[in-house]
């Protein structure tokens, strides 16, 4: 039987510190998507240009929020979820790429990073709200439905060979930002975009600087633990324990699950924060990684010189690769460590 408690949720994992006087802001719009407030903020053109970007991006927003919707019947991810063992199920071309993309992450993450996980999220209550921990015959059952290819994509096509389940809720929002950075790249403009947490820099700024950008302290997220530069284009992306979690019993359950144990993960890192190009990545890679743990994670961003990392572990280390610059620490419990 599920234990029913409350929910604890933290703030944003990063936020964006740019302040310069020649950034000027002409429009701001916020919208409520994947379960989360989206901030987009336009700099630097003309009001009505601005205005005209921003509702292209909101219109993005939209269109990729409906299609991977677990819980809309019209979604592709509800379609997906509920058609038969070997019905190929017809999917729209994003959703065809955050799955392939998905693949490729399970593959580079050793299994770590799984978007089958979707029955033992709901057994936990992550998925509705009714969180609690599960029954051990309850979970043994759920673990029974995960498997990372128990679904094959072909062009715009599905074909489940198990009974899979999936949830894009560790790289839909990473995938958004990559349209919405491919739209901004073609108008041209500089924004600021802050997805639930996701951060995306678009462009660069006005007076040539680097954009600025802080990582949450996990021991109190209404300060930082570090800060660091970054050249635009780029997706920031952080996952933690600490951002979403129950307690029960005197122990607290967050939602980042051990594909292996059906468990959240028992990890010795406080959190993951991925820097890179492609921000479906830097979103699988920074649930991955987070399940890996310290050891493997290092190792991991050794071998992945295409993406920048910061680690902050359990022993209040912030570990980072080489290739982030101006890095600081911003809170004097935390130690400094270059990744060599």
């Amino acid at each position: 039987m599920k234990k029913a408690v409350s929910l604890l949720l933290a703030s944003a994992m990063v936020v964006c510190l740019c302040s310069c006087s020649l950034m000027v802001q002409n429009t701001a719009r916020t919208i409520t998507a994947m379960n989360t407030v989206m901030q987009i903020t336009v700099f630097n053109n003309s009001q009505s240009e601005a205005e005209r970007i921003a509702g292209r991006m909101v219109d993005s927003i939209v269109r990729i929020d409906a299609l991977m919707d677990a819980n809309s019947f019209e979604s592709d991810v509800y379609k997906v979820n509920n058609a038969s063992i070997g019905t190929s199920v017809e999917i729209a071309s994003e959703t065809a790429d955050v799955l392939n993309i998905s693949l490729q992450a399970n593959a580079l993450t050793k299994g770590c990073f799984d978007v089958t996980l979707m029955p033992v999220i709901e057994e936990w209550g992550f998925h509705d709200g009714t969180y609690g921990v599960p029954s051990a015959e309850g979970l043994k059952n759920a673990m029974s439905y995960v498997d990372a290819h128990g679904f094959s994509v072909q062009g715009d096509k599905l074909t489940k060979s198990t009974d899979v389940r999936i949830t894009l809720g560790g790289i839909a929002k990473g995938y958004l930002g990559d349209e919405l950075l491919k739209i901004a790249a073609e108008e041209n403009a500089s924004a600021l975009l802050s997805l639930g947490g996701n951060i995306v820099l678009c462009g660069d700024k006005a007076d040539g600087s680097l954009w600025s950008v802080g990582v949450k302290n996990p021991h109190n997220t209404e300060s930082l633990a570090c800060s660091f530069e970054s050249e635009g284009n780029r997706s920031v992306v952080t996952s933690g324990g600490y951002e979403r979690f129950f307690e029960y019993g005197g122990k607290s359950y967050h939602h980042i699950i051990d594909p292996a144990t059906g468990y959240p993960a028992e990890s010795d890192l406080y959190s993951v924060t991925v820097i890179g190009e492609n921000g479906a990545l830097c979103d699988a890679f920074s649930t991955g990684l987070f399940v890996m743990g310290k050891e493997k994670a290092v190792a991991f961003a050794k071998e992945n010189n295409d993406f920048q990392f910061i680690f902050i572990t359990t022993d209040n280390e912030i570990l980072y690769t080489s290739g982030i610059v101006g890095m600081e620490c911003e809170d004097k419990a935390f130690t400094l460590q270059a990744i060599q």
